[in-house]
């Protein structure tokens, strides 16, 4: 009878890759007991990657519109608190404007001028608001401020209206400078760009637009009912009462007009803000289907693999003590 033997080289390279398969399959199982899910797709699929892979596609395009959606509210929701405050400074001025009357002092008109040359101010900083390092009523050109700073504008209106006496005027110069085509505003004051924001895309079919700029003829007028009533306290019209109290009077009347419009341009605004919302809503609905899908495809049963992990481990205790026992073989122990 004939016996075919391996050398100790060839017995160790043999145990070594025993040992390593053992490890490489416990590090497996290890990990999916872990994690739950199987570490060999291309096994469980039989190298059929498409339903994974169509899974994995579909949830980077819903990640990608989830943070679409989240910048959309963000920014919107910037706008909205811009524009609330520039309703609430009109409407500030309003109050001071339409109590101005044909008996008012000069320290009154003063009084009431200097307020309305700080709402002014205050609505020129809301609508220069950022999100984000980004401009929001600055159209596209979101590097930069939306419109110049108060003092810059009413320095231009200083100079349109100079030499003016009149109410009448002074309101028909002021006009010209924020209406006319390539006029002051549109040249000087309006820095932001006459092209809109583009709508954010929120999902595959959903868009939401929040273009509303610092040009757009809402704000326009509010800025110009403000702008009139503050020349007052740069010195328009000085020592003439009446037309200053009839320029205080015109201006609280063309901001009385623009408050129904502040109303509809933020009602706008607000049903974008719920648009944006719902599907956000919905894509984080899909988001978790098919996230469920991706798990129900992959998951593991965790009874099976314990107990496939538990047989590796028992195999590799054998393979360790079996090669302990071979280590200490010696000629004197096979002789005796």
């Amino acid at each position: 009878m004939s016996y075919v033997s391996i050398g100790d080289m060839a017995q160790t390279y043999m145990i070594r890759r025993q040992n390593s398969q053992l490890k490489e399959t416990a590090t497996r199982l290890a990990n999916e007991l872990s994690t739950g899910h199987t570490a060999d797709v291309a096994k469980r699929f039989s190298g059929d990657y498409s339903v994974v892979s169509s899974l994995e596609t579909s949830l980077t395009s819903l990640q990608s519109y989830k943070n679409a959606a989240k910048e959309a509210g963000q920014f919107s929701t910037v706008m909205q608190a811009a524009l609330e405050v520039v309703q609430g400074q009109t409407t500030a001025a309003v109050s001071a404007l339409l109590l101005t009357r044909n008996s008012a002092s000069q320290t009154q008109i003063d009084n009431t001028a200097i307020s309305v040359r700080q709402n002014f101010s205050a609505v020129v900083s809301s609508l220069n608001t950022q999100t984000g390092g980004r401009s929001a009523f600055a159209g596209a050109a979101t590097d930069g401020p939306a419109i110049a700073s108060a003092s810059s504008i009413l320095a231009d209106l200083q100079v349109a209206i100079a030499g003016l006496t009149t109410a009448t005027d002074v309101e028909t110069a002021v006009n010209t400078w924020f209406d006319a085509p390539s006029g002051g505003f549109e040249t000087d004051g309006y820095l932001g760009s006459t092209t809109s924001l583009v709508p954010f895309k929120i999902g595959a079919h959903q868009e939401a637009d929040v273009s509303i700029t610092a040009a757009d003829i809402e704000i326009r007028d509010t800025l110009k009912g403000l702008a009139l009533a503050a020349l007052v306290s740069e010195g328009a019209l000085a020592s003439d009462v009446t037309e200053q109290v009839l320029l205080l009077q015109n201006a609280g009347d063309s901001l009385l007009s623009v408050g129904s419009r502040q109303i509809e341009m933020r009602a706008g605004l607000g049903t974008v803000e719920g648009h944006i919302e719902l599907v956000t809503t919905q894509t984080a609905t899909e988001i978790s289907a098919l996230e469920i899908a991706k798990t129900e495809l992959l998951s593991v049963d965790p009874y099976t693999v314990a107990s496939e992990l538990e047989a590796i481990q028992t195999q590799l205790e054998t393979l360790y003590a079996t090669t302990a026992r071979m280590s200490r073989l010696s000629l004197v122990d096979f002789l005796t």
